[in-house]
């Protein structure tokens, strides 16, 4: 299944909903900055009203518990060891089914994997946004055997990405940019609106400028490069909070 863009995408998003109050298990996957976080948010406004929780990041299984706990929040679970909030929780989503949003999902132990299986079967319904940018991180992807359906993000339109990059350079005080420089940037883009966001948040340095016209391909390039390295940031953040978690774990 793949998702659809522009208007599209509400429709998706909606789907995807419907689907999870089902209690379906799906990963989303595409390329980082390619709007599966929006997604989540939409998803996650369209289910304002039944028990919904959400994980900005899921590297372990303890952010999984946390999320639980948000969907459940009348549930007790203070003082109790993790594998007992989590019993505690399943009792209360057996009684009245709930949806989980993982979003930034770096790594599937066998403990998360072991947990998400318990979900199954009407109790929880669980999307997991993973990226994913080459064939290479695809087949690791698929490897891990997650038993859930696969929702492929597409790119969006180059017209659509070319509107979102004219809202942001708007908004930052850029000038409307020349034809040619607009097209470099949104070929480099390849339909990825978050990229756009970032570079529409990099357009206004100096450094882009030079006697009034702006430097499109350096600044193409430095937006790569940006949104790479927040990535690595945030992976090093997730790897430290792996490691306190799983240390957490053994220590319950």
């Amino acid at each position: 299944m793949r998702a659809r863009t522009r208007g599209g995408r509400g429709r998706f998003a909606a789907d995807i909903a419907r689907r999870l109050l089902r209690g379906e298990h799906l990963v989303l996957w595409g390329p980082r900055g390619s709007g599966k976080t929006t997604v989540l948010s939409d998803v996650r406004q369209l289910l304002q009203h039944s028990r919904c929780g959400f994980s900005a990041e899921t590297a372990h299984l303890d952010d999984i518990t946390r999320a639980l706990e948000r969907a459940y929040g009348h549930v007790i679970t203070q003082g109790l060891s993790r594998r007992a909030a989590r019993g505690r929780l399943w009792c209360a989503a057996d009684a009245e089914p709930g949806v989980l949003l993982l979003d930034q999902v770096s790594d599937v132990s066998i403990a998360m994997k072991s947990w998400l299986r318990r979900l199954r079967g009407g109790v929880v319904g669980v999307i997991l946004a993973v990226d994913v940018d080459s064939p290479r991180e695809r087949a690791k992807l698929r490897s891990r055997r997650l038993g859930t359906e696969s929702v492929q993000m597409v790119p969006m339109a180059s017209h659509g990405t070319g509107r979102i990059l004219e809202t942001n350079l708007a908004v930052a005080g850029v000038p409307r940019l020349p034809g040619p420089a607009r097209r470099i940037l949104v070929r480099a883009a390849r339909g990825r609106p978050g990229w756009v966001v970032t570079c529409a948040s990099l357009a206004g340095h100096s450094r882009y400028w030079r006697d009034g016209q702006i430097q499109a391909r350096l600044l193409a390039t430095d937006s790569e490069l940006c949104l790479r390295a927040e990535l690595a940031a945030a992976e090093t953040n997730r790897y430290i909070d792996r490691m306190q978690g799983a240390a957490k774990q053994m220590s319950d």
